[in-house]
C-alpha cells in the first residue's frame, strides 16, 4: 500500500522526481566509477595467490651527506645468499623488465612486446598457470622463451608454438612454453619470459655484476609462513657489510611486502612516509563519497523546499490517526523508490561509460553484476543514499503540527529549514569550487613542468633500440645518418637521456670534501649524443674518439652540478675516477639538464663515458624541415643495412616526456571530470529550488510587473538570495582550496605560485553557470502574463 502510495506522489510531482533521479543517478554513476578505480589500486597485485608472503628487496643507503636514499632495487648476488642463507626464505626470483622486438624464424614480420628476464622461481612464486609446457623444464635450453597466451596467438594463431624460433638481435629464442596472460592488477605485466641469465650475459658488458653495491634489478622473495618480517629484515641490516666488507657498512638491505608497495612504498630520509600512491587514491575516495553528498543534498533540499505542498496531506493523516513513525517509513519509502529507479539508471551509465572513463584514464576496469564486491557495493550506496536523502525530509516532514496545517493550509516559509537548506546549497557550491580550483593548481603545475626549459631539446628527437651489429660499427652507422640528409644528429646512448639506471659510489678526485658521498649518475656514450640531445656545452667539446690518451681513453664529460662538487678540479683537465688509481680526464662540461626528478631545483651530478659497446639506444635528431615519417623510413633503412632482421620502431622523446607525467596527468583528469559532474549535480538542484521559488512568488512577481518593475528588475529578485549564498560558498571556500592546494605542492620543489586570480577566476566561472541555472526559471516567471499571475493561488 505503501509504495503504491509512493509511486502515485512521485508520479504526481514529475519535474521534481526527474530532477532528483537524474541527479542521484549521475551521482551514484560517478562514486561507482571512483570506486572501481578505488578497488582496483587497494587490491593491486592481491590476484596473485601467495601475495601476502611476497616481498620485494629494497636498501636504505647512507651516504656521508647523512642524508638516506632508498631504492627498491637490488644487485645480482643478493638472491642467491637469501636461498643459501636464510631458511626462512622459500624462494627468489630476479626480475628485470624490457621491450623488445622479435621477429619470427624465416619470415620478415617483427613484434615489439614487453616482457622480462627473470629466473624460473617466479613461475610457482606469483601462480603462473601454463597452457603449452613443463614449468620444470621450460628454461633448460640456453636461448629459450616462454609466451603469454595473446602473444602466441598474435604470432602464431591457434597452432601450437612449442618449439619455434623467435629471432631478437641475432640470436635464435626457442619457444618452450605458452603461460595465461598475467591479470591486469598486478606488478607483473609482460609477454614473454627469458631466463635471467641471458640479462646477466647482456649486463656483464657494461659493468661488474659481482658487486654488492651493484643495484640494477629487482629481487622477489617468498617467505614462509609465519616469518617475523622484522627479526628478518634485523638479520639482513648488515648483509653487505658481512659479505663484503667495511666498502658496504652504509648499505642496508630490507624486504618490503609487495601488497603495499603501490600504496605506501615511499620513503623520506630511511622511513616510510605513510604517503606515496595512497594519497592520490584516499583523495579520490573522498571526492566519491562527496559526489554522492551533493547528490543527495538535492534531494533533501528539493523535498523540504516543497513541503508545504506536502503539508496538507500530513496533516489529514494525522487527524486521522496515523502515527508519526508511519508517517517517516511513507517518507522513505519514497526516497528508497527514487533511490532504487536512480540506481538501476546508473546500473545502465556505468556500462556504457566504463569504455570510455577506462580509455580517458588509461586503465583496464571491469564492471560485472555477477562480482559479489560490485553488487554488495552498489547495494550500500543504494541504502546510503535512500537514508541520507531520505532520513531529514522524512523526520522534518513527518513533524508538522496537524491543527495549523489544516487551518492555515500552509506552513511558514522561514524557520530552521529554510537555514538548513541555504546551508546545503553553500556545501555543495563550496564542494565544487574546491574541486575546481584543485584541478587547476594540477593542471598549472603540470604544465609549469612541461613547459621547463629542461636543457633537453625533446622536438624531432627519436630513438631506437640498439643492436650488437650497431654499436659494434657505431662511427660508420652514425656517419651514415648524417649523410642521409635528413638528420641533423644522432649518438648512441646507455640510458633513456631522461632517466638514469647507473647510479654509483664512491667517486674520487684531488681536494675532495670526505663528507661528500653523494651518487653520481653514469651513462656511456657515443660523439654525438650531446648534440642530438641538445645538450649544451659550456667549456671545453664533445668526446673525440679520435683524440684518444695514451690509455686509449676519449675522456669523460660532466654536468656543472658535479663541477660544482668537484671545486677547482671540476674543469677542463681535471681528473676524477672510482680510485686513486683509475682516473679520467675531463674534457667537456655540460650545462645543467634535468633528469630523473623534474620537479628538483637542481639536477643531480651526472657523467658521460665514451663507449659505444655499452650502449642501448640510438638518439636521432631530424631536420625540422622534413617530412617526420619519411625521414624515419630513411633512417630505418639505413639501420637494416647493418641489422636486416630488426624492426628499428620509433620512439620520440616528447612521447617518453609524457609518459613520466601519467600519474599527474590521471589525478589532473579524474578532478576535471568529477569537478565538472559536481558542478553539474550542484545546478541541478539549483534549477530545482529557482523553480520552485518563482512558482512560489508567482503572485508577487505579477504585482511587481503591474507596478512597473522590469525583467531585469525581477532576474535580480529572484536570484539575490542564490548569489548571497554562492558568495558565502566562496568565502569558505577559498581558504580551504589554499590549504589544499599548499598541501599537495609541498611535496614539489620546483612549483607554481598560488595567486588570487586562480580562485577569482573559478569563482567567477561558478556565479556564471549559477546565475545562466537560475535565469532559466527567473526568466520564465519574468516574462509570464502579469494578470494571470495575480490570478493564481
Amino acid at each position: 500500500m505503501n509504495i503504491r502510495r509512493s509511486i502515485r506522489i512521485i508520479f504526481r510531482s514529475k519535474t521534481y522526481s526527474l530532477l532528483n533521479i537524474i541527479g542521484l543517478a549521475i551521482g551514484i554513476t560517478s562514486a561507482a566509477l571512483i570506486f572501481l578505480w578505488v578497488e582496483s589500486k587497494v587490491n593491486f597485485n592481491k590476484a596473485i595467490p601467495n601475495s601476502r608472503n611476497i616481498y620485494v628487496s629494497a636498501y636504505h643507503y647512507y651516504p656521508g651527506s647523512g642524508e638516506c636514499i632508498t631504492s627498491f632495487e637490488s644487485n645480482n648476488l643478493l638472491a642467491k645468499a637469501l636461498d643459501d642463507d636464510f631458511p626462512e626464505v622459500k624462494s627468489c626470483a630476479r626480475y628485470n623488465s624490457e621491450t623488445l622486438v622479435f621477429v619470427p624464424e624465416n619470415t620478415t614480420s617483427s613484434f615489439e612486446e614487453k616482457g622480462a628476464y627473470a629466473d624460473s622461481s617466479l613461475f610457482n612464486m606469483i601462480g603462473m598457470e601454463f597452457i603449452y609446457g613443463d614449468i620444470s623444464y621450460v628454461f633448460e635450453p640456453q636461448y629459450s622463451i616462454i609466451l603469454s597466451r595473446s602473444m602466441a596467438r598474435k604470432i602464431y594463431g591457434d597452432e601450437n608454438p612449442i618449439g619455434k624460433g623467435l629471432v631478437n638481435e641475432g640470436a635464435i629464442y626457442q619457444v618452450t612454453g605458452v603461460f595465461e596472460d598475467m591479470p591486469d592488477n598486478t606488478s607483473f605485466q609482460f609477454e614473454w619470459v627469458i631466463p635471467f641469465r641471458i640479462m646477466e650475459q647482456k649486463v656483464k658488458k657494461v659493468f661488474d655484476i659481482g658487486e654488492w653495491g651493484a643495484s640494477w634489478l629487482h629481487t622477489y622473495v617468498e617467505l614462509e609462513p609465519g616469518v617475523d618480517l622484522k627479526l628478518l629484515n634485523d638479520k639482513l641490516d648488515e648483509l653487505s657489510f658481512q659479505k663484503a666488507g667495511p666498502t658496504y657498512k652504509s648499505f642496508h638491505i630490507f624486504l618490503y611486502p609487495l601488497n603495499r608497495m603501490l600504496l605506501y612504498g615511499q620513503y623520506k630520509n630511511g622511513v616510510e612516509t605513510g604517503g606515496g600512491y595512497i594519497k592520490t587514491v584516499s583523495l579520490f575516495f573522498l571526492i566519491g563519497v562527496l559526489i554522492l553528498l551533493i547528490a543527495c543534498i538535492n534531494f533533501m533540499n528539493l523535498s523540504t523546499a516543497r513541503s508545504q505542498k506536502r503539508a496538507l496531506e500530513v496533516g489529514v493523516r494525522k487527524t486521522f490517526g496515523t502515527k508519526r513513525k508511519y508517517l517517516i517509513r511513507q517518507f522513505l519509502v519514497e526516497s528508497g523508490l527514487i533511490t532504487s529507479i536512480a540506481l538501476l539508471l546508473s546500473v545502465g551509465l556505468i556500462w556504457l561509460s566504463l569504455p570510455l572513463f577506462n580509455e580517458f584514464i588509461g586503465v583496464r576496469l571491469s564492471f560485472s553484476l555477477l562480482n559479489p564486491t560490485i553488487v554488495i557495493g552498489l547495494l550500500v550506496i543504494g541504502l546510503f543514499c535512500t537514508f541520507l536523502a531520505g532520513s531529514y525530509p522524512a523526520l522534518y516532514l513527518s513533524s508538522y503540527n496537524p491543527l495549523a496545517t489544516l487551518k492555515m493550509q500552509k506552513v511558514s516559509k522561514g524557520g530552521s529549514a529554510a537555514w538548513i537548506r541555504q546551508g546545503l546549497v553553500v556545501f555543495q557550491f563550496t564542494m565544487a569550487f574546491i574541486l575546481i580550483c584543485s584541478t587547476f593548481v594540477i593542471y598549472l603545475q603540470i604544465q609549469l613542468i612541461q613547459k621547463r626549459d629542461i636543457g633537453i631539446v625533446k622536438d624531432n628527437l627519436v630513438s631506437f633500440s640498439v643492436t650488437a651489429e650497431l654499436y659494434n660499427s657505431s662511427s660508420a652507422v652514425l656517419n651514415e645518418l648524417r649523410n642521409t640528409g635528413v638528420v641533423e644528429e644522432c649518438g648512441f646512448s646507455a640510458n633513456q637521456i631522461l632517466n638514469s639506471s647507473m647510479k654509483t659510489n664512491p667517486w674520487v678526485w684531488n681536494g675532495k670534501d670526505l663528507e661528500d658521498d653523494a651518487y653520481v649518475s653514469v651513462n656511456f656514450v657515443s660523439e654525438g649524443l650531446i648534440g642530438a640531445a641538445g645538450i649544451k656545452l659550456i667549456d671545453g667539446t664533445d668526446i673525440d674518439p679520435a683524440k684518444k690518451n695514451n690509455k686509449g681513453e676519449a675522456g669523460v664529460l660532466i654536468n656543472e652540478t658535479l663541477a660544482k662538487r668537484m671545486g677547482k678540479e671540476g674543469r677542463i683537465g681535471g681528473q676524477i675516477g672510482q680510485s686513486a688509481e683509475r682516473k679520467w680526464e675531463i674534457v667537456g662540461i655540460m650545462k645543467d639538464f634535468v633528469f630523473d626528478d623534474f620537479y628538483a631545483i637542481e639536477p643531480a651530478s651526472a657523467l658521460f663515458f665514451y663507449d659505444p659497446k655499452r650502449t642501448n639506444l640510438l638518439f636521432v635528431r631530424l631536420k625540422p624541415d622534413v617530412e617526420t615519417y619519411k625521414a624515419i623510413g630513411q633512417v630505418q633503412t639505413v639501420l637494416r643495412s647493418f641489422t636486416p632482421y630488426h624492426a628499428f620502431e620509433p620512439t620520440f622523446m616528447t612521447d617518453d616526456f609524457d609518459r613520466l607525467f601519467e600519474n599527474e596527468h590521471l589525478v589532473e583528469k579524474l578532478s576535471a571530470l568529477f569537478a565538472v559532474l559536481a558542478i553539474f549535480i550542484s545546478c541541478l538542484g539549483l534549477l530545482g529550488l529557482s523553480a520552485f521559488s518563482a512558482e512560489q512568488r508567482t503572485k508577487e512577481i505579477g504585482i511587481r510587473k503591474v507596478l512597473g518593475a522590469k525583467i531585469i528588475d525581477i532576474l535580480f529578485l529572484l536570484g539575490k538570495a542564490y548569489m548571497v549564498l554562492l558568495l558565502i560558498s566562496f568565502v569558505i571556500g577559498i581558504p580551504v582550496s589554499l590549504y589544499a592546494g599548499t598541501r599537495y605542492l609541498k611535496d614539489y620543489a620546483y612549483r607554481i605560485v598560488l595567486s588570487w586570480d586562480i580562485f577569482v577566476g573559478v569563482a567567477l566561472l561558478i556565479t556564471l553557470i549559477a546565475l545562466l541555472t537560475v535565469s532559466v526559471q527567473s526568466l520564465k516567471a519574468a516574462i509570464a502574463n502579469p494578470v494571470k499571475s495575480i490570478k493564481t493561488e
